[in-house]
């Protein structure tokens, strides 16, 4: 039982969490770039969090199921519709539906921020590695995606929740801050996503960052969020980086803006504004509380609908 790839669209993989733990094996963190969508499309598929999904950048494809087959979507809006003998059937993005054997889901162009997520009941069986079946591989048509037989009612969650693209991402100084010629460079801004960004991180453009010159120096850890300043160029890291860097690490992005990063679209504006630790601990508490309330909401609201 599967779901043929029939049209990958323009950069789509497989993501789950990620491999948290591998790090100091110089294994990248991986997963997905925006997991509070993952976990809503997950959580509307009726699973837990960690179960992977597929991520689809920019535009989603044309996938076609090869048994009944619940699908669930959340993350940036895309029309989207399943196409097959008993027509075509809008389905919502953030919502859920089920597809019949030989049924299209067809997904067209990101509207707003910039990946959406397609979970199914039980997740993609695709090939795990240490423990993550997450890939920076993009399928391929006629690729095919293991996935079990199942049914999700056609719905859409009641509690649609959108924070506002405008807001300064938040920032705590790095520990290379003291060697910013003007720390006001950052929050100055705002600067503009360059189409050269990817997965691996966010180049920004706009007015040049200055740092003092360093003598050459040994690469450091550095993990997703960082803010390197790289020829006055700024360098945000994401979620699929290396495990080391050698630029001046001016900034880090606070956990609870780092699904923000995976937004971002090529044209996009950023701007930052600086936060204490404290706070910055504050709101990590509050996001994660406030997502596992909303999936479990929505995962509640999920049982009752399948029918």
């Amino acid at each position: 039982m599967s779901l043929l790839v029939v049209d990958p669209g323009f950069f789509t993989t497989v993501q789950d969490l990620g491999r948290p733990g591998a790090r100091a094996f110089g294994v990248p963190l991986g997963g997905a770039a925006d997991r509070e969508a993952m976990a809503v499309a997950n959580a509307l598929a009726g699973n837990a969090a960690d179960l992977a999904g597929l991520e689809m950048t920019l535009r989603g494809g044309t996938f076609e199921a090869r048994c009944d087959l619940g699908v669930a979507l959340a993350g940036a809006g895309m029309e989207a519709a399943i196409v097959g003998a008993g027509g075509r059937r809008a389905v919502p993005v953030p919502g859920s539906a089920t597809m019949r054997a030989g049924d299209r889901l067809v997904l067209g162009r990101a509207e707003d921020g910039a990946r959406t997520y397609l979970a199914t009941p039980g997740g993609f069986r695709t090939p795990a590695w240490m423990g993550s079946r997450s890939s920076e591989t993009p399928w391929k048509a006629g690729d095919v995606l293991a996935a079990g037989p199942s049914r999700l009612a056609s719905r859409r969650p009641a509690d649609v929740v959108s924070a506002d693209p405008s807001d300064p991402i938040r920032i705590l100084p790095g520990p290379d801050w003291p060697l910013l010629a003007d720390p006001g460079d950052l929050t100055r801004g705002p600067f503009r996503v360059d189409p050269r960004s990817s997965r691996m991180g966010l180049r920004l453009a706009g007015a040049p960052v200055a740092v003092a010159p360093t003598p050459e120096r040994l690469s450091a850890p550095v993990t997703p969020g960082a803010v390197q300043a790289a020829g006055g160029t700024l360098l945000v890291l994401g979620v699929a980086c290396g495990t080391m860097g050698g630029y001046p690490h001016v900034a880090q992005v606070i956990a609870a803006d780092l699904d923000r990063l995976g937004r971002l679209r090529p044209g996009d504006a950023a701007a930052f504004r600086v936060v204490a630790l404290d706070e910055a601990r504050r709101l990590d508490r509050e996001a994660r509380e406030a997502l596992r309330a909303r999936a479990s909401r929505i995962r509640w609201a999920a049982r009752d609908d399948v029918g």
